[in-house]
């Protein structure tokens, strides 16, 4: 009786949540919501194909495709749902972080992706495949590493998975992580308990052939707060933003390829759409890099910029790796590669032995993003207790509260050791 009772609790206390944020959805973001919508129902008119049939037939193929596309919202509604507490954040904050990445967001990745990858391009033919340079000036600089089948050259195979790599791999999960970030800092609407501000350090003043300068540094300074204020333990605002951030990309790029998938000859193309929406890149290299800002900004964990977007950068990147595509691949010409999935309808010469080792594969996959969310889930409670500790147990101790971290991360990691040198 006793489990039943708290399921009850637990589900009336989220609809209370669900009701308390419609209640509290302002007007702005009513029309920030409309404008994505208006937005998808555009990108859904135009993406009707062929574009010559008859206006009856057109509309038809317009509606098919709003049904299509809406198949994609259903995952990341139910995951953002489910993280949502009204209580502890604003639905019109994470309204707006959803509204300004869906938009603005895309398309800084976007441009940011291509004047990245046009600058390692030309760094990687630079090093492997100089004689590229010699269709210039009749082919611009700046357009050389987007032409080269048109100019019918056909580089060494070391050097387009250099460059492939280099953009696929490291700059574009750099790039998303990043972006999705600084756009949620600077918002302004996630509460901190510290801040980072610039220190002058001398240098050493031994070196007496050099003269004396000093350089600027960052360090953590804890925020002054007035008498009677409590400190910030809430941990839920800085998933839910991130998460915000995370949907608003994924979406804005899951639409535009679902709308590129549209021919007649395209099969399978709701459960490509539902697969999209499914798929849990974005919001899993979101919810870890939130959970490492809340490490930093609550806790006082001194985190430089480049430690925080590391598991999310790595992960992104893993998932590039793999098949997914960054934003700056405007079309796929094989779109079930970025989930490794394909329809069970679809014809597959395989033989036995590669579909074993194709399957093992996917499998090793599904268990790495399945870690992924149980580390997940497991530090966003576990910072979310530490936050509550640290204004309780640990009230005005902060250096006896950094030194039970830092044990408490000794110890995971000498457990670790421990368990790999009995592998």
């Amino acid at each position: 009786p006793m489990p039943m009772e708290m399921m009850h609790v637990a589900d009336y206390s989220q609809e209370v949540s669900l009701a308390e944020a419609s209640a509290n959805m302002s007007f702005d973001s009513i029309q920030k919501l409309v404008f994505v919508m208006v937005g998808v129902m555009l990108m859904s008119y135009c993406a009707v194909s062929p574009r010559t049939l008859p206006v009856v037939e057109y509309n038809m193929r317009f509606k098919e495709n709003l049904q299509i596309v809406s198949l994609v919202l259903i995952a990341p509604m139910i995951t953002s749902i489910s993280v949502f507490d009204a209580k502890e954040s604003d639905i019109n904050h994470a309204i707006s972080t959803f509204t300004s990445t869906f938009t603005l967001g895309y398309i800084m990745c976007f441009v940011c992706e291509i004047v990245w990858t046009t600058i390692l391009r030309l760094g990687v033919f630079l090093i492997w495949e100089p004689a590229i340079f010699k269709l210039t000036p009749s082919v611009p600089m700046a357009v050389l590493p987007w032409v080269l089948r048109e100019n019918k050259y056909r580089p060494k195979r070391i050097t387009l998975f250099a460059a492939d790599f280099a953009t696929s791999c490291v700059a574009a999960p750099v790039i998303e992580e990043y972006i999705k970030l600084k756009l949620v800092q600077l918002g302004g609407r996630l509460p901190r308990n510290y801040r980072k501000v610039k220190k002058k350090k001398e240098r050493d003043k031994s070196k007496k052939s050099k003269a004396k300068k000093k350089r600027k540094r960052y360090a953590l300074e804890k925020i002054e707060r007035a008498p009677g204020e409590a400190e910030v333990t809430n941990v839920n605002v800085f998933v839910t933003q991130m998460l915000a951030a995370s949907v608003g990309i994924k979406l804005c790029d899951s639409v535009r390829r679902i709308l590129m998938y549209t021919k007649r000859t395209d099969a399978s193309k709701s459960f490509y759409a539902f697969a999209r929406g499914v798929f849990p890149i974005h919001e899993l290299c979101g919810t870890m890099t939130a959970i490492e800002l809340a490490k930093r900004d609550l806790l006082g964990v001194d985190l430089p910029l480049w430690r925080i977007l590391l598991p999310a950068v790595f992960i992104h990147g893993m998932a590039n790796f793999r098949g997914m595509k960054p934003l700056f691949k405007w079309n796929s010409s094989t779109p079930w590669s970025e989930m490794q999935l394909s329809p069970w309808n679809v014809a597959d010469d395989s033989t036995l032995g590669q579909m074993v080792s194709k399957g093992l594969a996917k499998l090793m996959w599904l268990i790495i993003l399945g870690r992924v969310l149980g580390y997940c889930i497991k530090n966003y409670y576990l910072v979310k207790r530490q936050a509550i500790k640290r204004t309780t147990t640990y009230a005005g101790k902060q250096a006896a509260f950094s030194a039970e971290l830092a044990a408490a991360d000794y110890l995971k990691k000498t457990k670790k050791k421990g368990m790999g040198n009995q592998d």
